[in-house]
């Protein structure tokens, strides 16, 4: 189930980057950057509004980079937020962080392995 969720579609990534491959790597190298860290649980639980917009720069940028479950996942999350207590929060922020440590190393791994033409 959590490598499912942690799947991601290289080439529809690079086609979000109109198949400009110096592009792509450097919106994946900006992802890593914003969420190699993982989503921070303490912050998230004490503060709604960073939360939602934590989720929502999740939700969007998976997005744009191939990660659509992991998208989906951020989606649910940020929908649901208002209706879950801090249990339920804070269980699907690992989930969540579980994925996202997975997508992360996927994504290091692309970018120590693609060589780039130019």
């Amino acid at each position: 189930m959590s490598s499912n969720l942690a799947d991601i579609d290289f080439s529809q990534g690079l086609r979000h980057c109109d198949g400009q491959d110096s592009l792509y790597r450097e919106v994946l190298v900006c992802y890593l950057d914003q969420f190699r860290p993982l989503l921070d649980m303490n912050t998230l639980l004490t503060d709604s509004e960073a939360a939602r917009l934590q989720l929502h720069t999740l939700k969007s940028l998976s997005a744009t980079i191939g990660a659509a479950p992991l998208s989906k996942l951020a989606a649910q999350l940020f929908v649901k937020w208002q209706q879950q207590d801090e249990q339920q929060r804070a269980e699907a922020i690992r989930q969540v962080n579980t994925n996202l440590a997975l997508v992360n190393g996927q994504i290091e791994n692309y970018c120590n392995n693609v060589n780039l033409a130019d």
